[in-house]
């Protein structure tokens, strides 16, 4: 007689090869949102640090069409060292936040704001700028705070188009590049800036690896002494700064490769800078971390309730879609489009419905004096406070949306008359100042706004941007607490 087969050990044993298979399936589908999660996170180091060097050519850039305004209004006057020229530096030092201003005479005698002279003919940067050309210094590291600053240099000239002096002041790029990059990875990362010989310019230690390297360092022989790379690791980063190109690598920065690290860097487009930025695997991956967690969660309750999760896959899976849908498009902070979603969404709306549009960036006046007066917590509800107020001002097919810190950003899209960008501007800025927050002993706010109209003032997000961003930087130069359209170079 044939023995019987019990259909309970059939079933067990389907149920065997399905749950083996199955978690096979999960096994390889784990190891793919593990790569993805790898090319996601080297993507974003990538997007920022070109978003960043953009952003710091940006400010540069300004900071010289500033000084070469004032550099021409100074040349038309009868005597470049008369004193109105003179007492003009302490205002740029006390309106900017550019450090030491110097007015600079063709023999090299510096005449400060602060008072002091002293000669400084022998410094590149002046001999470039009496040359007729626009040049920025190495940096140097301040002996009395640390701190490294840069010399922006402009020439001087008479109505007869001769140099005849050189405007220069000096700015603080420390902080600048500690600015760049603390709100990424939570600040975990080291900033540098580096020559294409590998000596370090700028270094802001974000305590990334527990390494004893800073300014005036040459990044090679770090790594070439501790013996931490492949030859052909260092190599290929040599030959991409002597050749200003963006490279990204993954290096071991200790002998026991406990902690990998990521190192992005692309040129600065000024002098032979190339921008750096450092970050341990680990900090880079951190937001994806919760999915290591759902894994072992998810195999382990499979494997006892097979049934039941094939249900709950389904359910959890539309849940979780929503839910990452909806955290990649809002700021968690304010319920406003987050940065990379409104910028999107933005570059979308440019591209296929090509109408009148009017853009603008909105900057809380002093809100850093908000953090430091009444502390991040206040400073946290005067955002939430002033989103809640965009919302409620603009069209629903308006897009708002903040872009980091107290910057926000606003599309009114399709508008028959361009003038209802400033009339809604300036209702606005006389709603807003109906706003108290109790915790600031019901004090409101204000905010400086910078207006860019599509498509006359660009056809794109960063076109728009940086136009906009232009004029806001004028409205703050004139005192806050208003609106600026942009003004195009004549």
């Amino acid at each position: 007689m044939k023995k019987k087969i019990s259909p309970v050990k059939t079933y067990i044993k389907a149920m065997a090869v399905f749950i083996i298979a199955v978690i096979i399936g999960i096994l390889l589908f784990f190891a793919g949102v593990q790569r993805s999660v790898e090319k996601n996170s080297q993507r974003t180091m990538m997007n920022n640090v070109t978003r960043q060097s953009e952003h710091l050519r940006t400010i540069l850039s300004i900071h010289y069409e500033y000084l070469n305004e004032l550099a021409n209004q100074m040349g038309q006057k009868e005597e470049l060292f008369c004193q109105e020229n003179i007492d003009q530096l302490t205002s740029i030092y006390e309106s900017t936040d550019l450090d030491r201003v110097a007015l600079i005479q063709p023999d090299g005698t510096a005449y400060y704001d602060n008072g002091q002279v002293k000669n400084v003919s022998h410094r590149r940067y002046f001999q470039e700028a009496i040359s007729g050309r626009q040049t920025l210094s190495d940096p140097l590291e301040s002996s009395v705070d640390s701190e490294t600053r840069v010399v922006l240099g402009v020439p001087i000239y008479n109505s007869q188009r001769q140099v005849i002096g050189v405007l220069g002041a000096s700015y603080n790029v420390t902080v600048l590049s500690h600015m760049l990059f603390d709100d990424l990875f939570d600040g975990e990362g080291d900033t540098l800036v580096v020559s294409h010989e590998g000596e370090i310019l700028i270094c802001e230690d974000g305590s990334a690896d527990n390494r004893k390297i800073s300014y005036g360092d040459n990044l090679f022989t770090y790594y070439a002494e501790k013996n931490l790379e492949k030859d052909d690791i260092l190599a290929k980063v040599k030959a991409d700064f002597s050749e200003s190109q963006t490279g990204f690598i993954q290096l071991g920065l200790d002998n026991t490769k406990a902690e990998d690290y990521y190192m992005t860097y692309m040129p600065m487009g000024m002098n032979d800078w190339m921008l750096c930025y450092i970050v341990p695997v680990s900090a880079a991956q951190q937001t994806y971390s919760f999915i290591q967690k759902y894994e072992l969660i998810f195999l382990i309750t499979f494997c006892i309730f097979v049934a039941i999760l094939i249900i709950y896959i389904a359910y959890k899976n539309n849940r979780e879609k929503a839910k990452i849908l909806e955290v990649a498009q809002r700021d968690a902070l304010t319920g406003l489009y987050n940065k990379n979603y409104a910028q999107r969404f933005i570059e979308n709306i440019l591209k296929t419905q090509p109408g009148k549009h009017g853009f603008m960036i909105l900057d809380i006046d002093f809100f850093k004096e908000v953090n430091d007066n009444y502390g991040h917590f206040v400073g946290d509800k005067v955002l939430r406070t002033f989103g809640n107020f965009l919302k409620s001002q603009f069209r629903e097919d308006d897009i708002v949306g903040r872009i980091g810190g107290d910057e926000f950003v606003i599309l009114m899209r399709n508008l028959t008359d361009q003038n209802a960008v400033e009339r809604k501007i300036q209702k606005l800025l006389n709603r807003i100042s109906e706003l108290r927050i109790e915790e600031m002993n019901g004090q409101g706010i204000t905010i400086s706004v910078g207006i860019a109209l599509a498509p006359q003032h660009g056809k794109s997000f960063m076109e728009l941007y940086q136009n906009a961003d232009q004029a806001l930087y004028r409205m703050k130069r004139a005192g806050k607490n208003g609106y600026s359209v942009y003004q195009p170079e004549k």
